[in-house]
């Protein structure tokens, strides 16, 4: 992947943080358990997507745009 689609990518993967964050504060306020439960285990699920299939896979093909580094 060239270095600037991947570095835009990033860019945009990490601005979803704050995005995610605000949808783990709305499913917080959700009262009934069992649909908790289950937008608890669909929020951990797109995490990982992005933080897999995104971020890890373009740190290992760029380490300079590692947003750990």
């Amino acid at each position: 992947m060239e270095k600037a689609v991947a570095a835009q990518m990033i860019e945009v993967a990490l601005s979803l943080e704050k995005d995610i964050g605000e949808l783990d504060r709305l499913v917080s306020q959700v009262n009934d358990g069992n649909e908790k439960k289950e937008l608890i285990e669909a929020l951990g699920k797109i995490i990982g997507i992005i933080t897999k299939d995104f971020v890890f896979r373009i740190a290992r093909e760029h380490p300079e745009l590692d947003p750990d580094r």
